[in-house]
């Protein structure tokens, strides 16, 4: 769905691409397999990837993750020494086979020494990564981890660290490489706040001072094995976040969990001059989904916002 350019933007889809890996230290009966060594090795599992940024957004200074991100369209790469851990399973064997594998990041490709004869002769394998990096180790029994986000994301570090992206793929020893896809997980909020043209009192340096708060959204959050991720739907589990303002214009910039909203809710807020309005959850607009961009472009005046 294409994003509209309206005060209420509708949801805009935002796919994430991302590639890392992760160093591992290991024997040398167990070495990492390198990109060049592959080609002499049949076995080995080449992964290649690409990463695209959210789709629809209206800012030409989008912050980054922990990728290296074009400004323009959020499309970038991992840098070299990036690190996951990469799994892979058959869903239809007996006994379940899984497999774990450190990789890492390096000129396109991830290292690693994930083979084919783990997972047997023809066998279509299902694998997928977290970055940053999870293991299994860091899921409950029943396959999931909890989440607090920070709710003060002002500056890039802290925005950055939690735009948690998933790949999944699946294939064959005939489909090599093995193209991972990574997805963001979580929503993205954009407010983009300009001066009136019947402003009133209000200057364009009250604007470019003016401060946003993000209120009522939840923190708490449960990740699922499988790249779900959903609020913790408790009593205390909201909370108000300090977005990341660009570094240019007056773009704000928030990280959340899907969750659902209520129209009505106040949920903007912006001080500004000497005032400070509220701008409420539109009607419109029910649930805050992962992977995807809401873009607010709010004009003030002296006497609000609109």
């Amino acid at each position: 769905m294409k994003n509209k350019k309206s005060n209420i933007p509708t949801f805009v889809s935002a796919a994430g691409l991302a590639c890392l890996l992760l160093v591992a230290g290991c024997s040398q009966d167990d070495a990492l397999i390198s990109a060049d060594d592959a080609e002499d090795n049949s076995n080995a599992i080449r992964f290649t990837t690409a990463i695209a940024g959210f789709t629809g957004s209206d800012a030409a200074d989008t912050p980054g993750t922990r990728t290296t991100i074009n400004d323009e369209d959020g499309t970038g790469s991992f840098a070299n020494g990036d690190e996951t851990m990469i799994r892979g399973f058959i869903f239809n064997s007996t006994p379940f086979v899984e497999k774990e594998h450190p990789a890492t990041y390096n000129g396109g490709t991830w290292t690693t020494s994930m083979t084919w004869d783990e997972f047997g002769e023809g066998a279509e394998v299902s694998f997928s990564a977290f970055f940053p990096k999870r293991s299994s180790d860091d899921f409950d029994e029943n396959g999931r981890m909890e989440i607090n986000l920070p709710t003060n994301q002002s500056t890039p570090e802290q925005h950055a660290a939690y735009d948690w992206l998933y790949a999944t793929a699946a294939g064959t020893k005939a489909d090599s490489p093995i193209q991972l896809t990574f997805s963001h997980l979580m929503h993205r909020l954009t407010v983009n706040l300009s001066l009136s043209a019947t402003s009133g009192t209000l200057t364009q340096a009250d604007v470019d001072n003016a401060k946003v708060v993000i209120k009522n959204m939840y923190f708490k959050g449960l990740v699922a094995k499988n790249g779900r991720v959903v609020s913790r739907a408790i009593a205390d589990a909201k909370d108000n976040f300090t977005p990341l303002k660009s570094a240019s214009g007056n773009s704000f910039r928030v990280l959340l969990l899907p969750q659902s909203v209520t129209p009505g809710t106040p949920w903007i807020e912006i001080t500004v001059g000497s005032r400070t309005v509220i701008y409420n959850v539109p009607a419109t607009l029910t649930v805050l989904e992962g992977g995807k961009e809401q873009v607010v472009n709010l004009t003030l005046t002296d006497s609000g916002a609109s």
